[in-house]
């Protein structure tokens, strides 16, 4: 390790007070961040990547000043089984019970008001065959249903469905160690820094038991902090690889325990790239079907062109303050980074566990798979559930449910004994959205 660093220090210590550290290491970086923005403030291929398909809060504590919910916001409601893609943008001239409209756009607006920042928009997005509604809505300044929000982590699950298509395309397998995988730069990054890539695996990559330092929010990184400190400045995959060896080192042996790691998903990121021969956005889209499933506003914000027909991106803040001018490419490797409609997502994760994503049913049961090491993690004290691959499962409003959160206060979550799929985003860091897609499912399930 580099001496201009001071790592995380783990040697000697039972696993316990390992994971104990790694998850106060987390907080602390969390802490920091909320000091450096207060301070902001006041200065296809023929590998098989074009297979046809078979068929078809806890809320960050308010300020005093709370925010003022906006009248008349544009609430839409759309038919299911849209016929095609202009469908699925448009108003539909009927819309769910206005009771149920009234009371699922009241949620919005009460959790708005907790908002730390006055500007800040929540968006929402309900897809339930079940009950035989789409919907989406919003509470705040950014009043349109379809304007494009970034996901952060959300992108995760991407990433993962992804990496298990090329896994049912044979180009890759789960328990492949992963430094046959990277490039031959990567690999010797790694190996210089402790790292055994001949025991790291794919899957434990997926599951975040591999031991990769976290350069975003491990112990001591100055990642977030440097990203503020100069929000124009393009990153790039090498420069986040570099600080997560040079701050961190290896936290334990591979398998052994959870520790999220955005490290991890740039990792898989350039596996999809090395695999496919071509850009991780391009092998995504692609081994995903998102033009088959209609999915024309989701996007990799850096490192793709945004689609011609959509509004402006909402807001993005931590606390009260807007930091939307941060440029994005300090997400944009495999560990977030998307951007798109609330609709949108919430209809990927439908077909995702719908069976539509995949062409062999044996991948969904792979990714849904919570190893004994993954159950029960929480981020920044904020539960995520029970970590499978590039999901999590929680009981929610009685149902088993998949999500994945993302750091902009966003869940994207699929129920699906009950058919049903909420998104919400609160384009705040740090709030928690689930308390908010909780009583969007309660009601749509009460219909």
């Amino acid at each position: 390790m580099s001496d201009r660093w001071s790592g995380p220090t783990l040697v000697g210590m039972t696993m316990n007070e390992q994971r104990s550290r790694v998850q106060s290491g987390r907080r602390v970086a969390a802490v920091a961040l909320v000091g450096v923005m207060a301070l902001a403030a006041c200065s296809t291929d023929d590998d098989g990547s074009s297979l046809d398909r078979p068929g078809s809060t806890d809320m960050t504590t308010s300020t005093t000043e709370a925010a003022t919910t906006t009248s008349g916001p544009d609430t839409t409601a759309i038919a299911t089984e849209p016929t095609d893609a202009a469908a699925v943008s448009a108003p539909a001239s009927s819309a769910p019970p206005g009771p149920r409209l009234a009371e699922l756009q009241a949620v919005l607006d009460d959790a708005r008001a907790t908002l730390p920042a006055a500007d800040a928009t929540i968006q929402a997005a309900i897809v339930s065959p079940g009950v035989g509604m789409e919907w989406a809505s919003t509470s705040g300044p950014d009043a349109e249903p379809d304007r494009p929000f970034r996901m952060a982590s959300v992108g995760k699950t991407f990433t993962a469905a992804t990496v298990l298509r090329l896994v049912e395309t044979g180009r890759i397998g789960l328990d492949d160690p992963i430094g046959a995988l990277l490039t031959p730069d990567t690999v010797a990054l790694l190996e210089t820094d402790g790292y055994d890539l001949a025991m790291i695996t794919v899957a434990q990559v997926l599951q975040h038991t591999a031991g990769l330092y976290d350069y975003a929010f491990g112990d001591g990184s100055p990642f977030l902090t440097d990203a503020l400190a100069d929000r124009s400045r393009v990153w790039t995959r090498r420069e986040q690889l570099e600080l997560a060896t040079a701050v961190g080192d290896p936290l334990w042996a591979p398998g052994t325990a959870f520790a999220y790691s955005d490290t991890g998903y740039v990792l898989l990121g350039e596996i999809i790239e090395v695999e496919t021969g071509r850009p991780y956005a391009d092998a995504m889209r692609d081994l995903l079907g998102f033009e088959r499933l209609g999915l024309d506003h989701l996007w990799l914000e850096h490192g793709q062109a945004a689609p011609d027909d959509l509004l402006p991106m909402s807001r993005s803040f931590f606390g009260a303050d807007e930091f939307s001018d941060l440029d994005f490419s300090l997400d944009a490797f495999g560990g977030g980074g998307l951007a798109g409609t609330t609709r949108d997502v919430a209809r990927f994760f439908a077909a995702l566990f719908d069976g539509e994503v995949f062409v062999d049913p044996g991948s969904l049961a792979t990714m849904t798979t919570v190893p004994p090491t993954n159950v029960g993690q929480e981020e920044f004290g904020i539960l995520l559930g029970d970590g499978a691959h590039g999901v999590y499962r929680m009981t929610v409003a009685g149902q088993e449910c998949w999500s994945h959160r993302g750091f902009l206060g966003t869940i994207a979550m699929a129920c699906p004994d009950a058919e049903t799929t909420v998104v919400v985003t609160t384009n705040t860091a740090l709030t928690d959205p689930l308390p908010i897609a909780t009583a969007l499912l309660e009601l749509t399930l009460a219909a």
